[in-house]
């Protein structure tokens, strides 16, 4: 048994050589690419113990990659949430692109609405939300949109509906009325059109 688990770690322990690697001149195997090592050194008391002296280590090439590909990984886990996030967060799949970027940047209270998204953790934190009122065509649907979508984009969870659609879901059933209320409620930024 012993043998065995000693083959093991052996065999976990152990770093692979590529056609374009070398042996440095201090013992260790380097990447014939970026010439960094691909090994290190146990200390001595780690390698008594094991019975070897010597473990993988990556070298600069293969961490770049690592990384590269962690990044794109993550971008993509984001990029999904955030569409989650919208798909659920609107009643209009139109708001989706009433963005901050896409703001033609005639309404005078675009500032007002970046500054509540800088703000956001303060504004949650102290209960602060934002009333806009105006004639039809003022833009206040889509500075109300600008927020949820900047906000969803730093994956916080916001709903944008109106009174007309919650009246709705309430009148179409008795059943889970409590629970739609609650959900409503659970989102850090509710925003009724």
């Amino acid at each position: 048994m012993k043998n065995e688990i000693e083959a093991m770690i052996t065999d976990i322990t152990a770093t692979t050589a590529e056609a374009e690697d070398y042996t440095g001149e201090d013992g260790l195997l380097y990447c014939g690419k970026c010439h960094t090592p691909k090994e290190a050194y146990f200390s001595k008391e780690t390698a008594q113990w094991l019975g070897h002296d010597r473990h993988p280590a990556e070298c600069d090439c293969h961490r770049a990659a690592r990384e590269k590909r962690e990044a794109a990984e993550s971008r993509q886990k984001h990029l999904e949430k955030v569409e989650d996030l919208k798909r659920r967060g609107f009643t209009d799949p139109a708001m989706r692109n009433w963005t901050f970027e896409h703001d033609n940047g005639r309404n005078p209270q675009t500032e007002t609405a970046r500054f509540y998204v800088d703000s956001w953790e303060t504004m949650q934190a102290e209960n602060i939300g934002y009333l806009f009122w105006g004639g039809v065509g003022t833009g206040k649907s889509y500075l109300a949109a600008c927020i949820a979508n900047a906000l969803m984009e730093q994956e916080v969870p916001v709903c944008m509906t109106n009174f007309a659609t919650i009246l709705n879901d309430l009148a179409a059933s008795f059943e889970g009325r409590n629970e739609y209320i609650s959900r409503l409620c659970s989102y850090p930024l509710l925003i009724l059109d």
